[in-house]
């Protein structure tokens, strides 16, 4: 007949192993699975080390209920199960570590702990670590320990300290400072978890086992370790969906707005292509209207191609602009060579300037390679330089430079004015300046522009002055 105190400890390994259940069936089910955020796509490794967890907290309970048998394969099976769940807390640790240092250091590849984290390094130390620790206490608890010491206590602690400050890498939104708030209580909750669990271990022949164990903390405290441990995993649950919860509801405002702009897109692109067939219909009825000569006819039939050559164009921009909506062709990046795509662009563009003389020069071109798409590429510089000659009058020049990889495409032309710099990335937005009225466009090449940049995660800047001339700085 078990006493209650039996009873009560076999309730707390119960719910000991269940918090650690509840916590990875809830982040796997949880977790939204388009999100942007770092964070939500890797947590399902949060998910696998709690469940796995849970699984190896029962086994503990079995064996607690069953004192005097042996159970070898289940001890082995229990040591197994411990192992891989905190490869996967440490490795998911090593992801918000590296990830917060990307963030915040300028040169994160440099960075000592970056490079200490990087896997053959940091998985190579803790594995010699391990071995160590198993060599000074070669028994079923001394491995537990050894797991304990290297694996989880290292992947608790770190990723309590990673998820702290995980908040402040995040991109301002609506529910920064709720996200942040429950980032900070899961990574505190991982910093206490790290102390229970993998310091507070069984007891062992060496430093600190010997003196700081499960037996010596029921002396001190009169409650087991396995309560607190417990605890923390129902808050770091709690926290987790909250946080996950949060960027659903980011994912969601995200689409309403992309619908939004669908229509607004659509909407704008339906006015564009009636006013072009609209002007062919009504060359067609007054060519039809009387009898012309041939001459007449042939400048009709001149004027309906260029229209035809205007909306194929147009098209072909929609049909593009509609692909470069879609991020997954980051997919498809490949490693490029920036300049010579320029210089591939600036032949094919300085014939143009030459019939609209402007001298169209390149000032400084350095060899610089980036992971890029490169059909996207052309098209972001064809349309920069494009621009510059479109709008730059004739005896006037247009430079193009590129220091390492930054852009920098000077031109001597109408410049734009203040007011509108920030609606020049609009899709269909064109200026309307008097005398300039000849310059045809259909205001989507800023935009596609504005879109390729976003794809590349590069930036660009525009400085502009009315009457003096533009410069535009793209940085990859």
């Amino acid at each position: 007949m078990f006493t209650i105190e039996q009873e009560s400890m076999e309730l707390l390994l119960f719910i000991y192993g269940l918090s650690f259940f509840v916590l990875g069936v809830s982040v796997l089910f949880s977790r939204p699975k388009e999100s942007e955020y770092f964070f939500a796509k890797k947590i399902w490794l949060l998910g696998v080390f709690a469940i796995s967890h849970a699984f190896e907290d029962w086994i503990g309970l079995f064996e607690y209920i069953h004192p005097g048998v042996k159970f070898t394969t289940l001890n082995y099976l229990q040591s197994f199960l411990l192992l891989i769940s905190y490869i996967f807390l440490f490795e998911f640790s090593r992801f918000i570590i590296r990830k917060n240092f990307l963030k915040h250091s300028k040169n994160n590849n440099k960075h000592l702990i970056y490079r200490f984290y990087y896997p053959p390094a940091i998985y190579s130390f803790a594995t010699l670590g391990l071995l160590f620790l198993v060599f000074l206490h070669p028994t079923i608890g001394g491995i537990n320990a050894a797991i304990r010491y290297t694996y989880g206590f290292w992947g608790a602690f770190i990723l309590g300290v990673g998820l702290y400050y995980y908040g402040d890498s995040l991109k301002k939104s609506q529910s920064i400072n709720q996200l942040k708030l429950y980032f900070k209580i899961a990574g505190m909750a991982f910093i206490f978890y790290a102390l229970f669990s993998g310091i507070v271990v069984d007891q062992i022949s060496y430093f600190p086992g010997n003196i700081i164990n499960t037996k010596t903390f029921i002396d001190t405290f009169h409650f087991p370790v396995q309560a607190l441990r417990g605890l923390c995993a129902i808050i770091i649950a709690v926290a987790s969906i909250k946080a996950l919860s949060i960027f659903k509801y980011e994912l969601i405002a995200k689409l309403n707005e992309s619908y939004e702009n669908t229509k607004k897109f659509s909407s704008n692109a339906s006015h564009q292509i009636k006013t072009p067939l609209t002007a062919l219909r009504l060359q067609i009825h007054v060519a039809l209207k009387k009898n012309k000569d041939i001459k007449e006819y042939r400048d009709t039939l001149k004027s309906i191609d260029n229209e035809i050559v205007y909306l194929q164009d147009m098209v072909g921009n929609l049909l593009l602009l509609t692909r470069i909506q879609n991020m997954n062709i980051r997919d498809t990046f490949q490693t490029v060579n920036l300049d010579g795509i320029l210089l591939e662009i600036f032949e094919e563009f300085r014939v143009i300037a030459q019939n609209k003389g402007v001298l169209l020069d390149i000032d400084k071109l350095d060899y610089s390679q980036i992971k890029a798409e490169a059909t996207l590429l052309k098209i972001l510089l064809a349309n920069l330089i494009d621009n510059a000659i479109k709008f730059t009058p004739s005896k006037n020049k247009v430079t193009i430079s590129l220091v390492k990889s930054v852009l920098i495409i000077n031109d001597e032309g109408i410049g734009i004015p203040k007011d509108k710099l920030s609606l020049i990335f609009d899709e269909f937005y064109k200026i309307n300046q008097p005398g300039k009225e000849h310059i045809k466009g259909y205001g989507l090449g800023l935009s596609m522009v504005k879109k390729i940049i976003e794809i590349h995660k590069a930036k660009i800047k525009i400085i502009s002055k009315p009457d003096i001339g533009t410069k535009i700085i793209v940085k990859f």
